[in-house]
């Protein structure tokens, strides 16, 4: 059974994302190396945190990584704080409730944890220079609001809070496209005030004529 990347463990900020990446690029922690299969994706619980490579659709068959993260959960939008993106846990449908309201659904539902609190996932992604090139890894925490005091942070792992990050390796994949400065985006005023009008059309400047003449 392929196991998160680290357990009982919250995310604080962005420099915490990279002392996992850091720590992952060393070998210190597993990288997730492919999809979750149903029984692991059942076993996601709060202070669950994965880290996963991007595959390329052009990728090789056999090549590392992973062309999108599913965890069959019900997420609502995202919301954005801190270069994170968090994802809050739908409400089971009513329908979906009254499937797990008989006996073998109520056994079901148990294994998924349905009558848990309902998770927040935690999602941030940075550009890696690697031996294989340039690559995009993803972090994927999990975490419910009540549980947040009991996880364990960086700082209480002494193989991570000692960890030394190098400034630069780790680049966030959220960096927007610049803004065009308004030096750009508008014409300089002499330029306005110099530049000739427009001509007219032939039908408009006779119909101008005209009112001028009966004026």
């Amino acid at each position: 059974m392929q196991r998160p990347t680290i357990t009982v463990l919250r995310i604080r900020s962005p420099a915490d994302a990279h002392v996992i990446f850091h720590a992952v690029s060393l070998n210190l922690l597993p990288i997730v190396s492919r999809r979750l299969d149903t029984e692991e994706r059942r076993s996601i619980s709060s202070g669950c945190v994965f880290v996963w490579e991007e595959r390329g659709s052009n990728a090789e068959a056999t090549g590392l990584g992973i062309e999108r993260w599913t965890d069959s959960i019900r997420w609502g939008p995202s919301r954005v704080k801190d270069d994170f993106l968090f994802y809050h846990e739908k409400e089971p449908e009513p329908t979906e409730l009254e499937l797990l309201s008989g006996s073998n659904g109520m056994q079901q539902s148990v294994g998924r944890g349905c009558f848990r609190e309902n998770l927040i996932k935690q999602t941030y992604s940075v550009f890696v220079e690697t031996p294989r090139g340039r690559r995009k890894w993803h972090l994927i925490a999990y975490f419910t609001q009540d549980s947040l005091e009991y996880l364990r942070t960086i700082d209480d792992i002494p193989a991570l809070s000692n960890l030394h990050v190098p400034p630069g390796k780790y680049i966030t994949a959220r960096t927007g496209k610049p803004r065009r400065s308004t030096a750009e985006t508008l014409a300089p005023l002499e330029y306005l005030e110099n530049i000739p009008p427009p001509r007219r059309h032939p039908v408009d400047e006779e119909a101008l004529m005209s009112f001028t003449a009966a004026t």
